[in-house]
């Protein structure tokens, strides 16, 4: 049976779900669940669970499997970034976990770039109580200019990985943590490689936050804040279920049950296989593409540098004068059956196989031919 059959979506609200060649993200509903971590959630909703303790075990476990000091489960990844910067401002103090967002006398300012381009990220940072110092341009910032943004009210400092990189981390981790300053890193949709759990802790970063509903799969309210133990556990106290300033970020026992088994299979996955798949599917997609009239796609890891490098993705673009614009090949693809979700890049299409179901590149070849030979 399809796995669109008989859905919620359809039947309960006439909305239809899609083919997503877009790629996992929050707009598109992160990503696909395994079975098995739909399962792992419905045994875990038929309990009761003292949820302080379970927090801590699930960090723990996680923490076991990914190889690191320690690990919570937040609620998203730009909730996780909102409670690292909490933990920053409150360092365990629980009169100054009281407090917030009100911050008195105590270090509240953040230095960031301007590289990043999400807004919610500052908007959270900025909830909690903290105050952005912005560095550099949406083009651009050097580590030294962030480094002499760092004053006598800096709680923290924010890189965002993707569109910084881990020459950057090495360069601004030690300038950063001589002046008893931590560094947190936003790396919500890199992975894979799965590596990067790890090696970015190594490079000095105070704490790393994922996604937990892209690459791996799980509950798409999920993120990871993976850590040193004193920071992780500064993170946990302002944090859902305690009387803090997470308290409305709440992550269900469900979804924290889930994650853990997402994690599992992510971890035992054969990562170059996945992403050998991925690329064959890619391949297949280009072959019928490059066989139309003014049609070129290009398989490669070029694009947005915030997006995984590790992780190939088609580039298709247009000859004007002989086919449709990518815009309006994107728009009859939506609303076509089955519908499939695309995004545009300028003048070009990108196609993303994270979300890709087996099957389903055949069927993305077939309807994209189409809507291009049915000309302007």
């Amino acid at each position: 049976m399809d796995r669109h059959d008989n859905d919620p979506y359809r039947r309960l609200l006439g909305l239809r779900p899609f083919i997503n060649a877009s790629g996992n993200s929050t707009t598109l509903g992160g990503s696909v669940m395994p079975k098995e971590v739909v399962e792992a959630m419905a045994a875990a909703a038929r309990s009761f669970i003292d949820l302080t303790a379970l927090n801590r075990e699930a960090g723990k476990r996680a923490a076991k499997m990914i190889g690191v000091e320690a690990a919570f489960i937040s609620c998203g990844a730009s909730s996780g970034v909102a409670m690292c910067a909490a933990a920053c401002m409150t360092r365990g103090d629980a009169t100054r976990v009281a407090s917030l967002p009100h911050t008195g006398a105590f270090p509240d300012e953040f230095v960031i770039s301007l590289v990043d381009p999400h807004v919610f990220v500052h908007q959270g940072i900025e909830s909690v109580g903290g105050k952005l110092v912005k560095v550099g341009s949406p083009t651009g910032v050097t580590i030294a200019d962030m480094v002499a943004a760092i004053g006598p009210r800096t709680a923290g400092v924010v890189l965002f990985y993707g569109l910084q990189s881990k020459q950057d981390l090495a360069e601004l981790a030690p300038a950063a943590t001589e002046r008893g300053i931590p560094v947190i890193v936003d790396a919500a949709a890199q992975l894979p490689p799965r590596s990067n759990l790890t090696s970015l802790l190594d490079l000095g970063a105070t704490a790393v936050v994922f996604s937990g509903g892209k690459a791996i799969r799980g509950p798409q309210s999920t993120g990871l804040v993976l850590g040193q133990s004193d920071f992780v556990e500064a993170v946990r106290l302002n944090a859902n279920p305690h009387t803090a300033i997470g308290r409305g970020m709440k992550v269900g026992k469900e979804e924290i049950v889930g994650l853990l088994a997402a994690l599992e299979i992510f971890l035992a996955a054969d990562e170059e296989r996945e992403l050998a798949r991925w690329r064959e599917d890619l391949e297949r997609i280009a072959a019928v593409l490059n066989s139309l009239d003014g049609v070129t796609a290009e398989v490669g890891s070029k694009g947005h540098a915030a997006a995984p490098a590790a992780v190939a993705r088609a580039y298709v673009t247009f000859d004007s004068t002989r086919t449709p614009p990518a815009r309006h090949i994107i728009d009859r693809l939506r609303v076509g059956e089955p519908s499939i979700a695309m995004r545009a890049d300028g003048d070009a299409i990108v196609i993303d196989p994270m979300t890709l179901m087996p099957g389903e590149a055949e069927v993305v070849a077939s309807q994209m031919e189409t809507a291009i030979r049915r000309g302007r």
